[in-house]
């Protein structure tokens, strides 16, 4: 049976590896090259003046030219512009060279040779130097201003001046002296070689700023300009011992050098990212000046010997002058950096100070200008302050519901309106954290002032606020204010008046409180019972207990289902009532972990007791957890209870969230029934009833205290009314808190069928509550994990 043969794969072409294959082929080719020139050099033939008269000098000097600029063709194609320009350059200066060369072999007397002729005639010989300088300082990083530039020139000038005068005391002087001077003119000589050396040192400086990738091509360009100094020095300078030609060894120099720049274009970056090298020797960034001291020794020498040559003269004044140049650019670079500096640092403090969003002084601001005011305290500088602690009502739901893009919004709004509540008198206004805003009115006398500027304060904030898409919305806050004759710690006055706001939201919220030490009292016990009762959540026995109140159906008198109560058994403190504990774990949010062992357990208590339907209790902020209707779905599961034996009651003053509504049609989605609990006080609609079809609606105990008395009347007007509305939009009715027969027999004639309360079944543990009603054995079972 013949087999199934697979496709040959077809090698994938990495073009990394194939640039890097061709420039190795390529630097290959111009070491070939250059040791051919320098054979050439060697074997040739020379005239009188040790000029090379072969042909094959020139030849391979062309061909290194020309491949060079192939090298454009394979390595520079994909690189940026300057690495191209960067490449022209170099290769600009490796054809100078190469027709330097060729104008040796002239008949023309005054071009045979170097430095014979004038300026315009060595022009192009010269310009070989700084083209290749200009390479280097084009893969170099570019100069950050007219400053940076300006030194970078000047550090070359500076080099090259430098060389220029010891070179001519050291060299050119002794040697015209003993009859070895220059062939041609010595001011000619003296330019080649400054600008040879500038471009050295260009190059040179040029490796501080190079990436780390690029340092190879550098380099190599750099080696290219000492050959070409030395080759310069060669041609110039008659000194060498006799039967040597200087002119065919420059010749030769000249070649390396054509051949290190063609060999600065082959050479590959190294790398695929240009990263700039970590580290900078300072020696390199000083190296101008290593240039410069010599020359001093220069002067001294010269001084002393009293041979001070004009032309020393004029490089020391040169040199003098650009170091003087040098100098004020320095120190103008030095002021501005400062002054960078300066404006950072004040930035940095700014910002450690003040709140990004809304431009007001942070937390640490804050601290530290109540820290500064107690200072001055302490000086008799300033009697009082007082403290506004403001924190804007149900910001929550503005991020939830409208978005943050809103909620930044509003909370620049509001630390607009502050910052203008306070702009009068001097004081300052902060944001302290989240939505949480402080006023810190320093000088204030009597508490009538601060309570005033609280309210002012209020106001402003409750004015509506536009937003970005034409809307306006309306925020209140709550206030709480504190005054201090003598501060302590700053943070302590922060926390008293919180303790104060955090009563006035308690209290109804978009109100104002004053701190009173008894509040403080009350929030220690308020934080002891949020740290019990976190330990208790994470305690392996439970101590929270679910006790079950009955509800009855009251024409047939028999039961209906039950409301699950939560109780808390403290190890040390007893049972602690709900009261206690519930707004605690609501405020601090474990009312979503606390709330799930309520579930599960009236869930368990439900499946003991055929028929029984249960009714949990949801908090507002159970109703905002995003993983609400997954975990009433997970917990049905766990504990088999059918999704129509289980009531999930919310209170009427959240239903004017519409959000709310929706978390409400996801539950009923599951089959789970909605109660609606303390029904008639809140701020509901029919409207929003209408879009919870089936729910139970719980007549607040309110209307029953004294519906059996003499000004019962109303109330039982209120409640016929109510069951009318509930029957016409099909809706099931509990009437809460029946305490006595006579409330019993009122509601059962207004049309009410189910009812609570104390009368009719007091709260009893789950366990005695589903053995009281010969229920199964109640079995609480655990998620599997």
């Amino acid at each position: 049976m013949p087999t199934e043969r697979s496709a040959p794969s077809t090698p994938q072409h990495d073009p990394v590896v194939g640039t890097v294959r061709r420039s190795t082929i390529g630097l290959v080719l111009v070491a070939v090259l250059a040791a051919a020139a320098v054979a050439a050099v060697a074997v040739e033939p020379v005239d009188a003046q040790g000029a090379v008269t072969g042909p094959w000098l020139r030849v391979f000097e062309g061909l290194l030219v020309v491949v060079g600029f192939v090298g454009l063709r394979f390595t520079v194609r994909v690189a940026t512009a300057r690495r191209e320009w960067a490449a022209f350059s170099f290769l600009g200066a490796a054809g100078v060279m190469a027709v330097g060369s060729l104008v040796l072999l002239t008949d023309d007397p005054a071009l045979a040779g170097h430095f014979k002729g004038d300026v315009a005639q060595n022009l192009p010989q010269l310009l070989a130097g700084p083209l290749a300088a200009c390479g280097v300082l084009l893969l170099s990083r570019p100069v950050r201003g007219f400053v940076e530039g300006t030194r970078l020139v000047l550090d070359g000038v500076l080099i090259g001046c430098g060389v220029s005068v010891v070179v001519w005391y050291l060299a050119l002087q002794p040697l015209s002296e003993a009859h070895y001077g220059p062939q041609g003119a010595p001011s000619m000589a003296i330019a080649y070689l400054a600008l040879d050396t500038i471009a050295i040192a260009l190059g040179l400086m040029a490796m501080l700023r190079v990436s780390v990738p690029l340092r190879r091509n550098v380099l190599a360009a750099v080696v290219g300009l000492c050959w070409l100094m030395v080759g310069d020095a060669l041609r110039g300078f008659e000194f060498l011992p006799p039967g040597i030609p200087e002119l065919s060894a420059s010749e030769a120099c000249w070649a390396l050098g054509i051949a290190s720049l063609a060999a600065a274009v082959w050479i590959p970056v190294g790398g695929a990212t240009e990263e700039r090298p970590r580290h900078t020797w300072w020696w390199w960034s000083a190296m101008p000046y290593f240039f410069v001291i010599p020359v001093a020794a220069v002067l001294v020498s010269a001084a002393v010997r009293g041979d001070l040559e004009p032309e020393v003269v004029v490089g020391a004044a040169v040199i003098i002058a650009l170091l003087g140049l040098r100098h004020v650019l320095t120190l103008s670079e030095n002021v501005a950096l400062t002054d960078r500096l300066t404006a950072t640092v004040r930035g940095l403090e700014h910002r450690a100070a003040h709140d990004e969003l809304t431009g007001l002084l942070n937390r640490t601001g804050l601290i530290r200008r109540l820290d500064g005011m107690r200072a001055q305290q302490e000086e008799g500088r300033l009697c009082s302050v007082g403290l506004v602690f403001i924190d804007v009502d149900r910001f929550k739901g503005v991020n939830d519901t409208l978005g943050h893009a809103a909620g930044d919004a509003v909370l620049r709004a509001v630390a607009e309106r502050l910052r203008t509540v306070v702009a009068a008198d001097g004081a300052d206004a902060a944001r302290f954290a989240g939505d949480e805003f402080v006023l810190l009115l320093p000088g204030v006398g009597e508490p009538a002032g601060v309570l005033a500027r609280a309210q002012d304060a209020l106001d402003a904030i409750e004015r509506p606020i536009p937003l970005d898409d034409g809307g306006e919305i309306v925020v209140t806050a709550s206030a709480g204010v504190t005054i201090a004759t003598r501060l302590d710690v700053g943070e302590a006055m922060v926390r008293e008046a919180d303790i104060a706001m955090f009563e006035a939201k308690s209290g109804g919220r978009a109100r104002i409180e004053v701190f009173e030490e008894d509040l403080r009292q009350r929030s220690e016990v308020r934080m002891e019972v949020e740290q019990d009762l976190r330990r208790a959540l994470a305690a392996p026995d439970s101590q929270f207990e679910v006790h079950l109140q009955p509800l009855a159906l009251l024409d047939e008198d028999r039961l209906w289902g039950a409301e699950a109560l939560v109780r808390w058994r403290h190890p040390e403190k007893g049972m602690v009532l709900p009261g206690r504990f519930l707004p605690v774990a609501e405020e601090s949010g474990m009312i979503v972990p606390l709330g799930d062992v309520i579930l599960a357990e009236a869930c368990a208590a439900a499946v003991a007791i055929p028929g029984l339907i249960v009714s949990v209790n949801l908090s507002p902020r159970q109703i905002h957890d995003s993983k609400l209707v997954a975990t009433v779905r997970q917990t049905l599961e766990t504990q088999g209870l059918a999704p129509a034996r289980l009531c999930l009651e919310v209170t009427e003053d959240i239903l004017v969230d519409d959000r709310t509504i929706t978390v409400l049609e996801n539950i009923q989605g599951l089959g789970v029934r909605v109660a609606i609990d303390d029904f008639g006080i809140g701020a509901s609609s029919l409207r929003q009833l209408r879009r919870i079809p089936g729910a139970v609606v719980k007549i607040d105990r309110s209307f029953l205290e004294n519906i059996d008395g003499e000004r019962g009347g109303d109330d039982r007007v209120m409640v016929k009314a109510l069951v009318s509305i509930a029957e016409q939009l099909e809706l099931e009715i509990v009437a809460e808190g029946i305490e006595r027969q006579s409330q019993l027999e009122i509601v059962r004639d207004l049309g009410v069928p189910i009812g609570q309360g104390w009368y009719l079944g007091a709260p009893q543990r789950a366990a005695a509550f589903v053995t009281e009603r010969g229920g199964r054995p109640l079995v609480r079972r655990t998620p599997r994990r």
